[in-house]
């Protein structure tokens, strides 16, 4: 508080927030004045309004905060006021407000005004009017008071804001945990089906197989065993499943629990016996009480097992149910083991729970849990207490009737447990131990598991002496009195794990070099390459083949025993210890460097293989792919798997699917060495891609014998070009005919025009002297004269033009038609791919020597061709068939024939077919046939079109020289 003191005509003067304090202010006067000082500090908003709403004092701390000063409100409508200027709503509302209070009510709200920073930002407060009455009860006042609550709100919306994020949260984690149930329930469910096809065939070779050896019993047996165990973990999480989507009901009966369990303990006294657990059951006679039957024999066999489970060889079990007070039984399951921990006993029912290390044994943790889950169903509680000089306790207490309202079904006792399936806990019935075999090595085998430890003996025993140990105290005793050749060992046993055992192993001075391989069922990473630098020689992980394991067995017994034979070699000769050792580091270095630039290469391969735009592919003999690189799987449209399979052969176009076949067994078989080929493939959808082919055999590495090596380029896109180059080149040549057209046509014109004309006027004039009265001969017979050196004149220009047309005339020589028609087959294997048109060629093998223009018979060939193709492309795919026949003709000489399935020539057609400018095609220039017919008729023969079947056939001789 600031005060400052001004003497003042001898009195004593304070100024305390504005407020005047003089020595000699009246008693009345000093308290109003303080009172005012004390208001203005306690309050954010305070004023006093008369009962119609206008201003008549106002608080200092409301005046600064709008940035305002008394005389500003002072007399005026209170809502009219710079602090409801936030909004008319905010204004009309303080004006309704005044109307209650003027009324006498007390009325309050939160509302935002302009009270912070003069009046520039906003605040919530908390603002009440409270009607002031005189002393007749009259309001005389209204004391309008305000609160800043911008913090609280703040603080409140903050929280709204976290609550719900951490309802968004809570509901998210709800349906991550739904849908984890919904997994592993749909996970059991699938494993059910290929469970029973185990369990069942394996059941009927145990009862049916009579014949069956003891090693092949042993093996289904441990078959039948364990699959029975999976099965029993999956109904555990198929249980689990309906009780999280609340779908287990309660099938209620009254039945005689004490019978119910006297019948699920005689399910484990094989067990009993062969371990020699003393197992008691005390109780009634009869106990009857309102359970689900099925349910409550899970309680109890889970409740045994876990009880058999720790308790050692030559225990103690007892079972027991009595009666409790209201209405309720005590179920007890007691055994002498090493008990539950303190620090398990609160979370020993929870999911997936287990026990200690060394103490846990083998199981799921969930046994307990369904034990908590069914017995909560029933509306009972489990509790795992100690048992008086050691063991556990295990304590449920139930109801003995069930809730009102549910429907009870009478006791049948004959239902037994209908299909609860009791957990076998004898030990596997081991195979005969067999004698050692002298001179043989021997391995030592740890695992816990006794299936799999028997399952090892099986597979090794062969072939090797075995020795047995069920945990790594008992290994570690055996492999320090005997030293084995090897150790095959698991990693997680209780009491002593395998890590423990093998670190053991090799900090004992008396134990030799011995190589370890690890079993384990653990695929850690970080761990395996730990043991594998520091401890062990190998490590398997689970489930393993039998095949893949004596592989590694064979190679590390191998090693040791070089090992040893090099160790006495070195023992004997000790003058050489230091060359050999030299040696030995020397080839070491020199494998080891070999090793590592064969990785870079490898290295480098892959990243060619997998980076190149050059599809690459690895096929076998019937040009399946083996394996593709992404480059030709993006080209087929294949994925890395499906891709495998694929044959080249039948992706390639079909006509040349027979040459594929026929160039991959010319590989195999060694007449060629390689091929390329420019070829069309089938993609997946169906599309095709032009592609270069490169292939060549790779000789066989290893047993699966040589392989072919395919390069694929894909060329589309540069065909593509080809083919738009060619139909530019095409469409400039049809311009460049037409434009010579033109110019011959016009030069024609020129020469013939002036013949033509002086034949007309001769003609008409000759006309004119015959119609005389009396014609005048004479010069009728001059004017023809003149007509016929005319007309002699125009026929030398056509003359002229016809031997320009010729261009020199023919160049005979023989020719090979075989590989004539080949090569314009080539040359037109683009257009006639494009069309779908197949084309079958037969050559008569006596053809005798023909002598013609290559160059003009080919350009013959290729107009019947060309044109040949242009009809059929209307016509079904299937359906596109040009034949090409040359045969010698006794008369004729050789005779080429030219057929297609096109619509053929119409009748009234055929005549102008071969006319110079007539052509049936829209863009056709119609000289083709023309030209073609010249140069035939040029080489003394004639090309002509011929009526047989659909279609149509041009056929064309060209007489043999003699």
């Amino acid at each position: 508080m600031r005060t400052e003191f001004l003497a003042q005509d001898e009195s004593l003067q304070a100024s305390v927030k504005g407020v005047m304090l003089a020595s000699d202010d009246s008693t009345e006067v000093r308290r109003q004045k303080l009172a005012r000082i004390i208001l203005d500090a306690m309050y954010q908003f305070l004023g006093l309004l008369d009962v119609n709403g206008t201003v008549l004092e106002i608080n200092r701390a409301a005046l600064e905060g709008a940035g305002i000063c008394l005389d500003d409100v002072v007399g005026k409508p209170f809502w009219e006021a710079r602090w409801w200027a936030v909004s008319e709503d905010s204004s009309q509302r303080v004006r309704e407000m005044v109307e209650l209070a003027k009324r006498g009510e007390f009325v309050r709200c939160d509302v935002e005004i302009y009270g912070d920073l003069h009046g520039e930002k906003t605040i919530f407060v908390d603002f009440s009017l409270t009607p002031i009455r005189d002393d007749e009860g009259r309001v005389a006042f209204l004391l309008p008071e305000g609160r800043n609550i911008t913090e609280k709100i703040a603080i409140e919306a903050e929280l709204t804001r976290k609550n719900g994020e951490l309802q968004l949260a809570l509901e998210k984690l709800r349906e991550i945990d739904g849908f984890k149930t919904k997994f592993f329930a749909n996970v059991s469910h699938e494993l059910r089906t290929p469970l029973a096809l185990i369990l069942g065939p394996v059941d009927q070779l145990l009862k049916e197989a009579t014949q069956l050896g003891e090693r092949e019993r042993f093996r289904l047996t441990t078959i039948k065993r364990n699959a029975q165990s999976l099965l029993h973990q999956v109904n555990d999480l198929l249980d689990l499943a309906r009780i999280d989507a609340q779908q287990m009901p309660l099938a209620y009966v009254c039945a005689n629990v004490m019978a119910l369990l006297r019948d699920v303990a005689a399910s484990f006294a094989a067990a009993a016996e062969e371990r020699s657990i003393t197992l008691l059951i005390e109780g009634e006679e009869e106990l009857y009480a309102d359970v689900d039957r099925a349910k409550l024999a899970r309680v109890l066999a889970n409740l045994l097992s876990n009880a058999f489970k720790f308790t050692p060889a030559g225990g103690r079990i007892c079972c027991s149910i009595t009666r409790v007070a209201n209405r309720r039984f005590l179920l007890s399951v007691q055994d002498n083991g090493p008990g539950v921990p303190p620090q398990m006993k609160e979370q020993i029912f929870s999911r997936f729970a287990q026990g200690q290390d060394g103490l846990s044994g083998s199981g799921s943790g969930l046994g307990l849990n369904i034990v908590k889950e069914f017995v909560e169903l029933h509306f009972g509680t489990v509790v795992a207490l100690d048992a008086p000089g050691g063991g556990a306790i295990f304590q449920v207490e139930m109801p003995m009737r069930a809730p009102k309202g549910v429907f009870v079904r009478e006791s049948n006792e004959e239902t037994g447990l209908g299909a609860y399936q009791p957990i076998d806990f004898c030990d596997p019935q081991s195979q005969p131990a067999r004698d050692d075999k002298p001179g043989v090595c021997r391995i030592l085998v740890v695992e816990d598991n006794p299936d799999l430890r028997h399952f090892l003996y099986d597979v090794l025993i062969d072939d090797y002496n075995v020795t047995l140990a069920e945990n790594g105290a008992i290994a570690l005793s055996s492999a320090l009195e005997n030293p084995p050749d090897l150790v095959i060992t698991d990693l997680m046993m209780p009491y002593f794990d395998g890590e423990q055992f093998v670190r053991e192993l090799r900090a004992s001075e008396r134990f030799p070099n011995v190589p370890v391989l690890v079993l384990s069922a653990r695929a850690d990473d970080a761990l395996r390459e730990t043991l594998l630098e520091e401890l062990v020689q190998d490590y398997l992980t689970k489930p393993f083949s039998p095949q893949e394991l004596r592989a590694r067995v064979r190679n590390l017994v191998m090693v040791k025993r070089t090992v040893d034979i090099l160790q006495k070699e070195l023992n004997s000769q000790a003058s050489d210890v230091c060359e050999l050792t030299a040696g030995l580091v020397s080839s070491r270095k020199s494998l080891q460097d070999g090793l590592v630039a064969l990785q870079i290469s490898e290295r480098r391969w892959q990243g060619l293989y997998k980076n190149t735009a050059v599809g690459i592919a690895l096929a076998d003999r019937e040009g399946r792919i083996l394996k593709a690189n992404p480059a030709l799987q993006r080209m087929l449209g294949y994925n890395e798997a499906d891709i495998v399979g694929v044959s080249f052969v039948d992706i390639s176009e079909e006509s040349q699917r027979a040459m594929t076949k026929q160039n991959v067994d010319g590989l195999f078989d060694g007449v060629i060495d390689n091929y390329h080929v420019q070829k069309r493939y089938e993609k997946r959808n169906g599309d095709f891609l032009w592609v270069n082919v490169s292939v060549s055999l790779i000789p066989a590495v290893d047993r699966e014998g040589p392989r072919l090596a395919v390069i694929v380029e894909d060329v589309t896109s540069r065909k593509l070009a080809e083919t738009s180059l060619a139909v530019t080149q095409a469409e400039l040549a049809r311009v460049a005919r037409f434009t010579t057209m033109g110019e011959l046509v016009a030069s024609i014109a020129h020469e013939v025009n002036q013949p033509l004309s002086a034949i007309a006027t001769n003609s008409q004039a000759a006309l004119r002297w015959l119609a005389r009265e009396t014609p005048d001969l004479d010069e009728v017979v001059a004017a023809l004269r003149r007509v016929n050196r005319d007309a002699s004149l125009a026929g030398e220009v056509i003359t002229r033009i016809r031997n320009f047309l010729r261009m020199g005339g023919i160049k005979r020589e023989v020719l090979d038609v075989k590989s004539m028609l080949d090569n314009l087959l080539q040359m037109l294997q683009t257009m006639l791919l494009e069309s779908g048109v197949q084309v079958d060629v037969a050559i008569a093998p006596d053809l005798p020597v023909v002598h013609a223009d290559l160059v003009q018979l080919q350009q013959v060939m290729l107009n019947l061709v060309v044109n040949a193709v242009d009809a059929m492309r209307d016509q079904p795919p299937a359906g596109r068939v040009l034949s090409i026949s040359v045969t010698d003709h006794p008369q004729e000489g050789a005779l080429f024939k030219f057929s297609d399935t096109g619509p053929g020539i119409p009748p009234d057609m055929k005549e102008k077919i071969f006319d110079a400018l007539f052509s049936t095609k829209r863009d056709g220039l119609g000289m083709g046939l023309a030209i073609s017919r010249s140069i035939i008729e040029n080489h003394g023969g004639r090309l002509r079109l011929e009526t047989a079947g659909t279609g149509a056939n041009f056929v064309f001789n060209i007489p043999i020289s003699q």
